[in-house]
């Protein structure tokens, strides 16, 4: 499903844009509620994302709602990160996926357990991006990260998501990382939400030059306060001004971020492989926001 309205020669296709959405697994054993969430997208986007204990929230694995959607018929993209685990539990987990054929999986670092419900849970602190990359590239080689042989090779699509910042001298960092990703057989890489195109345009470079296929997430605006919140935060992009004065001056905020939303993944769907929605609690307005993207 990764693969789905990819351009092989650059960013601009005119085949419609790929389309994800992200949704989190419940917090406890119920999945009907996450699956006929899935379900009502069927066929509105081209994949769905299975996020993992995201903001440092936790949730139920995301193992068993990737299990679930594919029995369902829906292919699933399975978030995995590196703060929760050891490089041995991180190799485990990707086997695991990879023999229940959950072969589509983006990495990421994850979010300090200090944003989260239970601030005083610690990282492992043994895993880098890096490393992560190298696990997951060597178990698709056949052997582990320590050289042995393995009984099966994975065979696993790999995605990676970066964070952006609001520092131009991080997001260099990025993108310097990205050049690097090549060998380890990235396919692609998924940015960090951000409604600046400035910052986004500084790495459509680096997608051109590598062919790694460029994902962009929106995030969906649901109130002025969030907008505030947002750019009092240290470290992440801020949400531009013109944005803030669309939902102040809105007579129905809600409404507004799905408008504000859509009318910038049209603006800027043609400079990238793809977009990933982040609904961040608002999954049962989706179908309102895919309504408006015409899917």
């Amino acid at each position: 499903m990764e693969a789905a309205h990819r351009s092989d020669t650059g960013r601009k296709s005119d085949k419609p844009y790929y389309l994800a959405a992200e949704i989190d697994p419940p917090k406890g054993t119920n999945l009907q509620g996450f699956v006929e969430s899935a379900l009502s997208l069927r066929g509105r986007v081209d994949s769905i994302r299975v996020t993992d204990s995201e903001h440092a929230i936790m949730r139920m694995s995301p193992l068993a709602p990737c299990l679930a959607l594919k029995e369902k018929g829906i292919e699933p993209v399975m978030v995995v990160n590196g703060r929760d685990r050891n490089r041995i539990s991180f190799q485990g987990d990707l086997l695991g996926a990879s023999a229940l054929g959950i072969t589509d999986i983006v990495i990421r670092e994850g979010h300090d357990p200090a944003e989260g419900d239970q601030p005083v849970a610690r990282t492992s602190g043994d895993l880098d991006l890096r490393t992560m990359l190298k696990c997951a590239s060597s178990l698709n080689a056949g052997h582990d990260l320590g050289g042995e042989k393995l009984d099966g090779a994975a065979s696993l699509r790999i995605g990676v998501s970066l964070e952006l910042s609001d520092d131009a001298s991080r997001n260099r960092d990025q993108i310097d990382l990205i050049r690097r990703m090549q060998e380890f057989g990235v396919s692609s890489v998924c940015l960090g939400p951000t409604y600046d195109i400035n910052i986004i345009e500084q790495f459509l470079p680096v997608a051109e030059e590598t062919g790694i296929n460029l994902y962009l997430s929106v995030m969906l605006l649901k109130s002025v306060t969030m907008i505030r919140y947002l750019n009092n935060l240290k470290g992440v992009p801020s949400i531009p001004q013109e944005y803030l004065k669309k939902m102040m001056d809105a007579p129905v905020k809600q409404d507004a971020g799905l408008t504000i939303g859509a009318d910038f993944i049209r603006e800027i769907a043609p400079i990238a492989n793809g977009i990933v929605i982040l609904a961040i609690g608002w999954k049962d307005r989706l179908p309102d926001f895919l309504d408006l993207l015409g899917r």
